[in-house]
């Protein structure tokens, strides 16, 4: 079969399908949301390279990336956002709806029209999410990603009512974000989510929990895997990447939720790594 040509994204908030082992399944619906200052052919890099060691379709979810300067801007808008979206939350569980699809489609559009959001991937994954209602979600979120896809899941509690994020689990890379649905939580019977972050990370201790963590207050905080990155000095942005946080734990657990083995086979690394070397030279991303 012929290789698959990643798609390099060119609009905020647009979708693609990464698909670069070419599975034929595509359940559960596998989503990437990519951090600030991304370029499009890093996002295409990243969903390809996810799509290859997770062995399973990944869906980009493009945050566009317009200079440091806006990007800064646009995640202050964000993170207070975020900060401020349980106050409006559904902090009530309620029995699961049975919604036909043209109902599902009549509410998104409406909310929508309704409501007012910064980020337009945030709509965009609304969208998604909410067109693949009653079926199983796992997002993977890097840094920026985070504060998207959590102002997305607010909005999904919000209209849909908290019994929806039990279809829904979110895998939070180097995640700022302060505040995360209720209804996520595995504790109130929803899909959950796993933090993966260097705790000497400046991004990672944008988010309360975590930087309670860093002075020894370890009580709030969720499941995942937390280091301290060696080369990263005490406090900094050096372990920030997308590739370094990847290498955490976060693939064992994606993967086994997946169905698949949590230990790569010796061969499939190496065809992983020529798949790997075909997709930066179609994207043409030098590494």
């Amino acid at each position: 079969m012929a290789p698959t040509i990643p798609t390099v994204p060119n609009k905020d908030g647009e979708v693609n399908k990464y698909n670069l082992l070419n599975i034929p399944v595509n359940t559960p619906r596998l989503y990437y949301v990519n951090g600030i200052r991304n370029s499009a052919k890093d996002h295409a890099l990243t969903a390809s390279l996810l799509s290859i060691v997770c062995e399973h379709p990944v869906y980009g979810v493009y945050n566009l990336s317009n200079g440091a300067i806006l990007d800064m801007g646009q995640c202050v808008l964000d993170y207070t956002q975020n900060a401020t979206a349980r106050m409006f939350g559904n902090r009530k569980l309620v029995p699961g709806k049975t919604l036909r699809n043209d109902e599902v489609q009549k509410i998104v559009e409406e909310t929508i029209k309704g409501a007012f959001v910064w980020n337009q991937a945030t709509v965009t994954l609304f969208r998604e999410v909410a067109n693949n209602y009653g079926r199983n979600t796992l997002i993977v979120a890097h840094s920026q990603g985070n504060l998207i896809t959590s102002n997305a899941l607010f909005f999904i509690e919000r209209v849909f009512g908290s019994a929806a994020l039990k279809y829904v689990r979110v895998y939070s890379l180097a995640s700022p974000s302060p505040a995360w649905p209720l209804g996520l939580r595995h504790t109130n019977g929803g899909g959950g989510r796993q933090e993966n972050a260097f705790m000497n990370d400046l991004v990672s201790l944008l988010r309360p929990h975590n930087l309670a963590a860093k002075v020894g207050i370890t009580r709030f905080q969720n499941e995942g895997d937390f280091r301290t990155h060696a080369g990263g000095g005490a406090v900094g942005l050096v372990p920030h990447a997308v590739n370094e946080n990847i290498a955490l734990n976060f693939l064992r657990s994606i993967r086994s939720d997946l169905g698949k083995s949590k230990d790569f086979a010796p061969d499939f690394l190496e065809k992983s790594a020529k798949k790997a070397e075909d997709a930066m030279k179609m994207i043409g991303v030098n590494k």
